[in-house]
């Protein structure tokens, strides 16, 4: 009898209190008590690899790599992650994202290093989402996180531009903090973010570690947007 009281007061509880946590790809309610996926998200993700993918020379990257497709699941988690503050998602992307980079076979890699983000735009959000991600992926990795990059200027968002705009809007944003030009000559970098569209971020971060003499620039993100085209 106690253990059907028990049950009945449960229910009494949730239909008084509803459970209100919600899947973070798709926001569907899960009726438990904890943010998580639902299984047909997880499904989802598991279904839709995405892996290493080749770049044209004009991206200045050695190569990509990418967890997901970001129709879908994945970009819920995305943007649970960057504009709602959901920082416990790195975690998980995170290890996804170094799966990916897993793939590059990636052997000399001094250091990770994140898209950085404008100092005005990281006191609105509190966090440096992509720095979060690039975290996991170096601890995983065994490899040193290092914040090589600062942005220039605050500059719209890129997701609200085109492919030509997109580029435009990045000329001449990132540099080399002047601490690390000395470690990043004649080294490997792994460069991480949370999306990957036109390309046209990576690029920007990739041409101020080529100028200070790195060796290598890989890349590898959480994402892949479907606006993407790859040499």
């Amino acid at each position: 009898m106690s253990g059907w009281l028990k049950r009945l007061g449960g229910w009494l509880l949730d239909l008084i209190y509803p459970r209100r946590a919600v899947c973070m790809g798709c926001g569907s309610c899960l009726g438990c008590d904890r943010d998580d996926l639902c299984e047909d998200c997880r499904a989802q993700l598991a279904r839709n690899w995405v892996g290493v993918r080749t770049m044209d020379k004009k991206r200045m990257l050695d190569g990509a790599a990418f967890a997901h497709s970001y129709a879908g699941p994945a970009g819920g988690m995305v943007r649970r992650l960057k504009y709602r503050g959901v920082w416990v998602l790195a975690e998980e992307m995170g290890a996804d994202v170094a799966r990916a980079a897993a793939m590059l076979r990636l052997k000399d890699v001094r250091y990770v290093t994140a898209v950085p983000m404008h100092p005005r735009r990281l006191r609105l959000r509190g966090r440096n989402h992509a720095e979060l991600i690039a975290r996991e992926v170096a601890a995983r990795m065994n490899v040193p996180y290092a914040e090589l990059l600062m942005r220039t200027r605050n500059a719209p968002q890129q997701a609200r531009l085109g492919g030509r705009a997109r580029r435009n809007n990045l000329k001449g944003g990132f540099a080399l903090r002047p601490e690390w030009r000395d470690a990043v000559a004649g080294a490997e970098v792994l460069l991480i973010d949370d999306v990957f569209t036109t390309g046209a971020t990576a690029a920007g971060c990739a041409d101020p570690l080529r100028a200070a003499g790195a060796r290598r620039v890989w890349f590898a993100a959480y994402a892949v947007g479907e606006r993407s085209s790859h040499g």
